[in-house]
């Protein structure tokens, strides 16, 4: 059992933080919790940009280092760590 508990920690989040503007992390996020749907643009630890566009409400496990406050839509978003 202590396997299976330890799996679930690394799985999930520990820590948070609200996101309104671009916003740079010093590490990946596990997820990204969007409370209002809408747009938002994130960038990939390898440099890629995309937009998610009418990105839903909900948890998306995404792991970015930037969230881009350029037609950033989407609201009550939470980074995930």
């Amino acid at each position: 059992m202590a396997d299976t508990k330890a799996v679930n920690q690394a799985r999930s989040a520990i820590s948070g933080q609200v996101v309104t503007q671009t916003t740079t992390f010093s590490e990946l996020t596990r997820a990204i919790y969007i409370g209002n749907s809408g747009n938002i643009g994130i960038q990939f630890a390898d440099g890629v940009s995309v937009t998610i566009t009418n990105a839903a409400a909900g948890y998306h496990p995404l792991q970015v280092e930037v969230i881009k406050g350029d037609n950033l839509t989407a609201s009550n978003i939470v980074a995930l760590f």
